[in-house]
């Protein structure tokens, strides 16, 4: 079988952009970055896992915010996946624009089939609208899944040829 007869038989290449599970203001004096998930994030994490596994769109690889609420937001939907994916935790990503989230996809993919983003507001709800070339508001544990054109994530950029697959959000479910 040659080259282009693999890439046929192989699944897309999809990337999964998520924004973090509700998190907990009322920690007087903690630093943003250190902030956990309150009762609703913590409820909400596993269920958003759980629809990832019914739409069979596990990552194969988790690029995470190096936030506590990302973290933690992770950490619960695991719980929902049958394996555990390669897990790179990321300081560029903690309230990254979207060059700098499209910077750690094609520095830090790990040619996963799967990839996942785990990360904030504003920079990630302006990445899933530019991508779907629509606005797509991204409340706390929503989800949009994209299937990418091209099969190389070191190519990976704004302006990346891509379809929005699924979107969903908690309060959905």
């Amino acid at each position: 079988m040659d080259d282009s007869q693999s890439r046929t038989h192989q699944k897309p290449r999809r990337l999964v952009l998520m924004r973090h599970a509700k998190s907990d203001w009322s920690g007087e004096g903690s630093a943003d970055h250190e902030r956990h998930l309150n009762e609703r994030g913590r409820h909400d994490a596993p269920i958003m896992g759980a629809w990832l596994g019914e739409l069979d769109c596990l990552p194969d690889v988790v690029l995470c915010s190096s936030a506590t609420r990302t973290r933690e937001t992770l950490q619960r939907m695991q719980d929902s996946f049958p394996s555990d994916p390669i897990v790179s935790y990321s300081d560029a990503l903690y309230l990254a624009t979207p060059e700098t989230i499209c910077s750690t996809i094609r520095s830090d993919h790990c040619d996963a089939s799967t990839l996942m983003v785990i990360a904030h507001n504003p920079g990630l709800a302006h990445l899933v609208s530019q991508l779907a070339q629509q606005w797509i508001d991204m409340p706390t544990a929503a989800i949009a899944v994209f299937t990418l054109a091209d099969e190389d994530w070191s190519k990976f950029r704004l302006s990346s040829t891509v379809e929005l697959e699924h979107f969903m959000r908690p309060k959905a479910l």
